[in-house]
């Protein structure tokens, strides 16, 4: 006697299968899934009237160009600064001359750099950067003296009877007027002038560094220095290990010198041995800016 056939038994459907755990993470999944598609497609947050202080770095720096730029059109110092304070930044003048010389390295647009520059001064920030695009003028210039009038008030006597009053004539010498020479522009300016000190040994080098209009490194410039009885000279770019732009020259005890460079700069005297408020003797670190001189080729660099 043949067994009969025993029937295929066909599997089960998935949601059969899922266990009460499955299905509730499978409507975890399906919830988060449609919550974020909500937020995101359906109807996303869209910001209006942010905080400045919100802005990511780079929206920071473009916001900062356009207050510069703002406040070189209206010359409205106190919105300038209401403007700046809203980025909530308790560092904003080193945050300002750090983006300075981000731009000068970028080698941005001059009235860009100008601006940013007068921003930085403006602030109370100091540095090479902003004493070559946004030099203090000077005091004659900022108050100008005014020239006092001087008003003569004639006095009508009438001449004694009978007298013969001779009228002298006034004779008005010409003033001989020399034409004005024009001061030759030096080709380097003197951005800063540091103390050298060290907590744990004495510095006695005059350490000289020497950039161009764009603050790269200047190799090959001859530097002069000069004492009471004797003078020397040296260049940049012989230790390459301290920046192609340096040079230094060590100094002796009780002996004032005076640096300067050939090429034209102005001139440093009064430089000396002195004592750090750390006890050790200090040097002097001298910066000299070129105003004439671009920014190397790229090849120059890499050499």
């Amino acid at each position: 006697m043949t067994p009969p056939a025993r029937r295929r038994q066909r599997p089960l459907p998935f949601w059969r299968r899922l266990s009460s755990t499955g299905w509730l993470l499978l409507s975890l999944v399906i919830g988060l899934a449609g919550g974020l598609y909500y937020a995101w497609v359906v109807d996303p947050v869209i910001f209006t009237d942010a905080s400045p202080a919100r802005f990511n770095d780079r929206y920071r720096e473009t916001y900062i160009i356009l207050v510069s730029q703002s406040y070189a059109v209206n010359d409205n110092w106190p919105l300038a600064q209401q403007r700046l304070a809203a980025l909530d930044d308790p560092e904003i003048a080193q945050t300002v001359n750090n983006l300075l010389d981000t731009a000068v390295r970028q080698q941005r647009p001059a009235p860009l750099l100008e601006q940013l520059a007068v921003v930085a001064r403006q602030l109370g920030a100091q540095g090479p950067a902003i004493a070559l695009f946004a030099p203090t003028p000077p005091a004659s210039d900022l108050q100008p003296t005014p020239t006092p009038a001087i008003v003569t008030t004639p006095t009508n006597t009438p001449p004694p009877t009978g007298t013969a009053v001779a009228t002298p004539t006034a004779t008005v010498s010409p003033t001989a007027t020399r034409p004005a020479t024009a001061t030759p522009q030096p080709n380097y300016r003197l951005t800063e002038q540091t103390r050298l000190c060290d907590e744990a040994e004495a510095i006695t080098r005059i350490e000289v560094i020497v950039l161009d209009a764009f603050l790269n490194d200047l190799p090959g410039i001859e530097v002069a220095v000069s004492w009471q009885n004797g003078s020397d000279r040296f260049f940049t770019g012989f230790k390459p290990e301290n920046g192609r732009g340096y040079a230094d020259f060590e100094m002796s005890p009780d002996i004032s010198y005076t640096v300067y460079l050939p090429d034209g700069s102005p001139e440093v005297s009064g430089l000396r041995i002195e004592e750090c408020a750390s006890g050790f003797s200090g040097g002097w670190q001298l910066t000299f800016q070129n105003l004439r001189e671009g920014n190397p080729t790229p090849a120059e660099e890499d050499e």
